[in-house]
């Protein structure tokens, strides 16, 4: 595959889950009331009372609006296989903190954790193209939140000179973001 293809299905298969997940929020906070209320229960432990928490937060506020065909909880910051993300320009292994995954019918994984660090959020890891590799931050994982801001891509706020310079450094956490707002395009300077 070329590059240009390989950008173009990241960024369209990003887009499509980011969608679907925001449809599923705006559908669940119908029967659920405002997410901003489920997001309290959230406590932020560690351990199996996280593990216990993510299952819960996904399977009553998440799973429920979503075609999925697989569900997996882990018992241990774990992941189901290894992710990579760029420190000091090197990639290395992007460590555990998946604690339940989903796998949508068309190979999208979103793979969930009760944000340990804070409270009342749940952090989410998109794999675009599921166990395929590469598995790299950036190129076709991306990450985004749910917390009483609501749900994003982590990064969104933040200026596309911001964006940019994370991406190409140690924050790439907020690509996905800097592929939203570029209107879901991975554009030439975007460090592929």
């Amino acid at each position: 595959m070329t590059a240009n293809y390989q950008k173009k299905e990241a960024a369209t298969r990003l887009a499509y889950a980011y969608a679907v997940v925001s449809q599923a929020v705006k559908m669940s906070e119908i029967d659920n009331g405002p997410m901003e209320d489920w997001i309290d229960e959230v406590e932020g432990d560690t351990g199996e009372t996280n593990t216990d928490e993510t299952k819960t937060f996904v399977d009553t506020y998440v799973t429920p609006y979503l075609k999925v065909v697989k569900q997996e909880q882990m018992r241990t910051s774990g992941m189901p296989y290894e992710y990579f993300r760029r420190e000091n320009g090197k990639l290395v292994s992007g460590g555990g903190h998946t604690h339940y995954s989903i796998a949508l019918t068309n190979g999208i994984y979103l793979h969930f954790n009760a944000d340990y660090t804070q409270e009342d959020s749940i952090s989410l890891r998109i794999d675009t193209n599921g166990e395929k590799k590469p598995n790299i931050v950036g190129r076709d994982t991306f990450f985004a939140n749910f917390n009483s801001k609501g749900f994003y891509m982590n990064g969104s706020g933040n200026s596309r000179e911001t964006l940019l310079k994370y991406c190409k450094g140690d924050g790439s956490d907020a690509c996905g973001a800097l592929i939203q707002l570029d209107g879901w395009e991975i554009k030439d300077d975007y460090p592929w």
